[in-house]
């Protein structure tokens, strides 16, 4: 596996069990029972198709990061950091965009200049310093490399924790509203309950996406 992209890593919420969901007690004294996919209102609701989008931008920012630095090794430490404050940056100005560029561009032809100068027989004594001085880059910036993908790695796991913990809270206000409605007593996740009846997950859906 490259060390520039995040193949496992995606917007993965687990199975969350709701087990009893606040009902309205009892309806003409019998024990009404319902089912819910929690899964499917996370995954389905406008809030979880909003964190999907913005999680997938979160790792295509960043692994355009790690993909530029560790195909052109050759950066300076300050030039990793600016690329690295600027590409996260949200709104950047049109400043700040063409300063990304002329960055990239620089670094670009620094790894032009590394590659005319590895096939070049006779160095200068400037030259070969310099061939050194990308080669110790080289090695720096694949550090770099690896300590990003996993500071980047936590970054987007933090991100979807809260992301669901907050999705979870939204999921269960619109199961227990639809419950109640309906006069449910108890209502389990799908996960334990896999041949219930009374799904109310397409209600509790829809009454998830009506309280923004």
């Amino acid at each position: 596996m490259r060390s520039t992209t995040f193949y496992q890593f995606g917007w993965v919420v687990a199975a969350a069990v709701i087990g009893v969901a606040l009902a309205g007690g009892f309806q003409n004294n019998e024990i009404k029972l319902g089912t819910v996919d929690v899964v499917k209102m996370l995954d389905q609701s406008d809030y979880g198709k909003e964190g999907q989008e913005l999680f997938k931008k979160m790792k295509a920012t960043r692994e355009e990061i790690l993909e530029f630095v560790d195909t052109y090794r050759v950066l300076t430490t300050e030039q990793s950091q600016r690329i690295r404050e600027l590409s996260l940056k949200e709104n950047k100005s049109k400043e700040e965009s063409a300063e990304l560029d002329r960055i990239k561009a620089e670094v670009k032809a620094q790894s032009s200049r590394s590659t005319e100068l590895a096939t070049k027989a006779n160095m200068t004594p400037e030259e070969r310093t310099l061939v050194e001085e990308y080669a110790r880059r080289s090695q720096q910036m694949h550090d770099v490399v690896q300590q990003w993908f996993k500071q980047f790695t936590s970054d987007m796991a933090d991100f979807a924790d809260k992301r669901k913990l907050v999705g979870l809270t939204k999921a269960k206000a619109a199961i227990n509203e639809v419950c109640k409605k309906q006069g449910f007593t108890l209502v389990l996740d799908e996960s334990t309950a896999p041949y219930g009846a009374n799904d109310v997950t397409d209600a509790a859906l829809a009454a998830m996406n009506a309280a923004k």
